[in-house]
């Protein structure tokens, strides 16, 4: 089973202000849906947070925090929606993976886990993760959030960009 992760930042590699994502570009929301859904989508309590407190459909949405307790009510409004302070879940999930195929009847037969974020996710995961995915959006949003991971500085990944647009690029980056 492979890990990946995802991640969109303007050219100061901003991904968020004010807790949200501060562009609108449908593609992006495209290809961003187009690649998760049906698989696991694992982030932080703030990513989850600037979601409104609701999951992404066709998704089992994880979410590490440290206090899973105090999301509890959300667990019970929605059946794609798991928090857990067990920061390894991911090896649960690859050692149970057909239990939570069965569980999770919306799920790819063959699931990926996908980070979303926020920063300190990435900084934790992307190490593990064999593709990360990064919209590289060619503007600047002023962002108050910042992508701190130095993908193109890792000699662990290999980069290759999938779409090239006026607008932003795609690029996937490879553990080699």
């Amino acid at each position: 089973m492979e890990l990946e992760a995802i991640v969109a930042y303007d050219v100061n590699k901003g991904i968020s202000k004010n807790d949200s994502i501060p562009w609108n570009i449908p593609e992006d929301m495209k290809f961003f849906k187009n690649t998760t859904s049906k698989h696991i989508v694992i982030m932080g309590k703030n990513t989850f947070i600037s979601l409104g407190y609701k999951p992404l459909s066709d998704r089992l949405n994880i979410v590490l925090t440290k206090h899973p307790e105090k999301f509890f009510k959300y667990t019970t409004l929605y059946s794609n929606l798991l928090f857990t302070d067990n920061e390894n879940i991911h090896l649960d999930i690859i050692r149970n993976a057909t239990e939570y195929s069965n569980r999770y009847y919306f799920l790819h037969k063959h699931f990926k886990i996908f980070y979303i974020g926020g920063d300190s996710i990435y900084k934790q995961f992307i190490p593990l993760c064999k593709t990360v995915w990064v919209t590289k959006i060619k503007k600047e949003y002023d962002c108050d959030l910042h992508f701190s991971y130095k993908l193109d500085e890792d000699s662990k990944f290999s980069s290759k960009v999938t779409i090239c647009t006026d607008l932003y690029d795609i690029v996937k980056y490879t553990h080699v």
